[in-house]
């Protein structure tokens, strides 16, 4: 989880259900980290970006729960400073969520990217939250080859009533 502290930015991989025999579909988004347990019941961190609903990703995921991928890196140019995080999980566009969820989404993703707010304001992009549901960590300081894997329940009481 610490690497999802220090870092804004995931790599979203979406398989394209038009050519499932192709490779997946990745865009780079802003997120913020919502801890787990921090809105309703989830056992796994919450990732929340911005993006046009009419971007191919966007329709790619449509409104949700769609499964995805994403990965986060730090970047380094020394072998044994590698961290990142690979993730599993599902997607879930804002107007799928209760109206109160969706203005803690927004608030917590405005707190992490100030600058957000006329993309928003325009009316053109939605919040996309990401419930991970399994992640694997790289982090070379613990030791070269070690990847503590996380298993998080699927449900999230918001959403699995």
């Amino acid at each position: 989880m610490q690497v999802l502290r220090e870092r804004w930015v995931l790599t979203l991989a979406v398989a394209d259900r038009d050519a499932p025999a192709g490779p997946p579909y990745v865009a780079p988004l802003y997120f913020a980290l919502l801890e787990p347990d921090s809105l309703g019941r989830h056992a796994g961190p919450l990732l929340v970006f911005a993006s046009d609903p009419d971007s191919r990703h966007g329709r790619l995921t449509g409104a949700g729960p769609t499964p995805v991928a994403a990965a986060v890196a730090l970047e380094s140019e020394a072998v044994g400073e590698l961290r990142g995080a690979q993730l599993a999980g599902r997607l879930i566009r804002d107007d799928r969520l209760p109206e109160a969820v969706a203005e803690q989404l927004r608030a917590r993703y405005l707190a992490r990217h100030p600058v957000a707010e006329p993309v928003l304001a325009s009316g053109r992009h939605r919040l996309y939250a990401l419930q991970v549901t399994w992640g694997k960590t790289t982090d070379n300081r613990l030791g070269f080859g070690v990847h503590p894997v996380a298993d998080f329940a699927a449900a999230w009481s918001v959403v699995d009533h």
